[in-house]
C-alpha cells in the first residue's frame, strides 16, 4: 500500500504522526510506502520529511514550489505511488491511519475500486466537531455540490480516501482542481470512468489548527471552484455516484 500525505507547513505534525503511521502499518505485516508531499511549505517540512526518510526507509519525499494547493499535492503523490492500493490522509490524522483496515477489506475483496471515509453515515464517530459556522458552511457546500456536480455521496470532503492504483492512474490525470475541494472532481471523474465507490464510516477528530482557514474570501472561492469543476467536466445534470452497499 502507498500512503500519501499532502503537507503545507506541517513540520510538527509530521514529527508526531509519521512514526505512528509507520509503526501501525508495520504491525499490519504489509508492504507499504509513505509519500510525504511538501506543497511549497514555508517552514522546514521538507527537511523534517527527509530526516524521517533516513530514519524510516519506506518514507519518501516529493517537494516542489510554489504552493499548488491540497488537490495539487494529493495528485502529485497519487500519480507517483507504487502500491497496489493508494490512500491519502491528512497530516493531522483527524482520521487515524488505523481506520484504513475497512477500506483495504472492501478494495481487496473487489467490492469497489474507490473507498472513501465518511463522517455523515451510520457508524461514523465524530469525537470533536468543527465550530458552528464551519459546520454550517460545510452543509451549504454539500448541498451546492449535489445540485451542481455530484449526487449519491454523503461526505465528499473527509480527507481519508483509498483506491486501487489502476483507478488512481486513470482518475488523477483528469483532475484539474488543485484546491481543497478537488475531491468533488475526483469523484465525478471516478463515476464517469465507471468505478464503484464504497462510503465507509470512520472516526474523526477536528483539529482546530487547520491549514485551510475559513473566511468570506475562501467561501466565495469555493463556489467559484464548484462552477469551474462543473465546466471542466462538462456536467449538465449532476452525476450520480455508483455507490456500493456494504455487507
Amino acid at each position: 500500500m502507498s500512503v500519501v500525505i499532502p503537507c503545507f507547513n506541517e513540520r510538527e505534525r509530521l514529527l508526531r504522526h509519521v512514526p505512528e503511521i509507520v509503526e501501525y502499518l508495520k504491525s499490519c505485516k504489509m508492504n507499504f510506502e509513505v509519500i510525504v508531499v511538501d506543497d511549497g511549505s514555508r517552514d522546514d517540512t521538507a527537511t523534517v520529511a527527509g530526516e524521517l526518510g533516513r530514519r524510516f526507509p519506506m518514507v519518501r519525499l516529493i517537494s516542489y514550489t510554489p504552493n499548488r494547493g491540497k488537490g495539487g499535492a494529493v495528485k502529485a503523490g497519487m500519480l507517483e505511488a507504487k502500491g497496489k492500493i493508494v490512500l491519502f490522509t491528512d497530516a493531522d490524522q483527524s482520521t487515524p491511519i488505523s481506520e484504513c483496515g475497512k477500506m483495504l477489506a472492501e478494495l481487496e475483496r473487489g467490492a469497489c475500486e474507490v473507498a472513501i471515509g465518511s463522517r455523515e453515515i451510520a457508524g461514523a464517530k465524530v469525537e470533536q466537531g468543527q465550530v458552528w459556522y464551519r459546520e454550517l458552511a460545510a452543509h451549504v457546500f454539500t448541498t451546492g455540490a449535489k445540485v451542481l456536480c455530484l449526487r449519491g455521496i454523503a461526505d465528499t470532503q473527509c480527507g481519508f480516501k483509498a483506491m486501487t492504483r489502476a483507478a488512481a492512474q486513470r482518475i488523477f490525470p483528469q483532475v484539474t482542481s488543485a484546491s481543497a475541494i478537488f475531491d468533488i472532481e475526483m469523484l465525478v471523474v471516478a463515476t464517469k470512468e465507471g468505478y464503484r465507490v464504497a462510503e465507509l464510516p470512520v472516526r474523526w477528530v477536528h483539529d482546530p489548527d487547520t491549514r485551510i482557514p475559513y473566511d468570506l474570501r475562501r467561501m466565495l472561492g469555493v463556489w467559484v471552484e464548484l462552477f469551474r469543476i462543473r465546466r471542466a467536466q462538462r456536467i449538465g445534470w449532476p452525476v450520480k455516484a455508483k455507490t456500493v452497499v456494504r455487507e
